[in-house]
Order: structure tokens, then sequence, then C-alpha cells
């Protein structure tokens, strides 16, 4: 299992010639709630986006992500897709308030938990916002189906649900 937060700013590291191609930016997530890849931010005066499809990657260690060929990095072009990411665009998971389908605001996602070899995401870290995180912690809803991704809001089925402290 996966934290967003770990990933994101690992190097990209080219396993055969040692070549730092990039470092991760953000996650990208697909309408099924499944990760199917890395943004990736290049080096150089024009700093230009692209991503690298899950399928792609070798292996993701505590301080790289490794690929075997520079050819998997791809023009990021939002459009081509319709892509989820945790931080960035329209439709970024940073933010957004968590609702149970009773009506219940649960807090705000502010990572993600997902399992990058089957490619599933399952679970969301919550904050209650700072005063609550410091006196209470964040909250890790853990859940055993898709959560309905709305437009403005995340609404997790009340039955379907696991709730724990994330300092666990």
């Amino acid at each position: 299992m996966r934290k967003s937060q770990e990933v994101i700013g690992l190097s990209i590291i080219h396993l055969k010639t040692g070549e730092k191609l990039g470092t991760v930016t953000d996650l990208l997530f697909d309408r099924d709630q499944r990760w199917r890849g890395v943004v990736l931010q290049e080096g150089g005066f024009f700093k230009r986006r692209k991503y690298i499809r899950s399928d792609n990657i070798v292996s993701i260690g505590k301080d790289a992500v490794m690929v075997d060929s520079d050819q998997v990095i791809l023009p990021f072009d939002r459009n081509a897709e319709e892509w989820i990411s945790i931080y960035n665009g329209e439709n970024k998971l940073k933010g957004r308030p968590l609702l149970t389908a009773g009506g219940y605001e649960m807090g705000m996602v502010e990572n993600v938990y997902f399992m990058e070899e089957v490619g599933t995401l399952i679970g969301y870290e919550l904050s209650g916002g700072l005063i609550s995180d410091l006196a209470e912690g964040r909250k890790v809803v853990k859940t055993t189906h898709p959560l309905t991704w709305g437009k403005d809001v995340l609404i997790a089925p009340h039955d379907r649900i696991e709730v724990k402290d994330a300092r666990i």
C-alpha cells in the first residue's frame, strides 16, 4: 500500500542508464478510480509536464520511481484522457470534502492510499482542519467499494467504509 505523499517528489530514474528523467509531481487516476500513472516535471528552462503510464513503471521504491526506457514519457494532454489527479486541474482530489451517503461530512481529502501492483485506490486520508488535526489527528477512510466522485464532493456509501486514526 502506498500513500500518495510518499510517491510525489520522488525522482524518476532510467533503470539501464541511471539517468534522472524527472520528478513525480502528481498521480493520475481514471474515472474507475484506478491508478493510471504519474505526472512528471522535466528539468530545463521551459518545464513541460509529461506523464508515465502506470504499466510502464518497473517499480516504486522508497527513494525513486524506476522505468526501463525514456520512451515511456508521454506528452501530458489533459484533454486526451479524463484524468483525476491529487493536486492539479479541475478534477483534483485534494481539498474536496468527503461525505457519507447519509449526509455526514467526514473531512477534506489530503492524501490517497493505493496498491500500485494492482492499481486499486483503497483509502483516503482526511483532514478536519488544522485545529482538529492537531487535537484529534487525521482520519483514514478505507472502502471496499469505489466512492462517488462528484463534481464538488466525494460520497462514500455509509455501510461500506472503515474509519481509522491516520496515526496508527
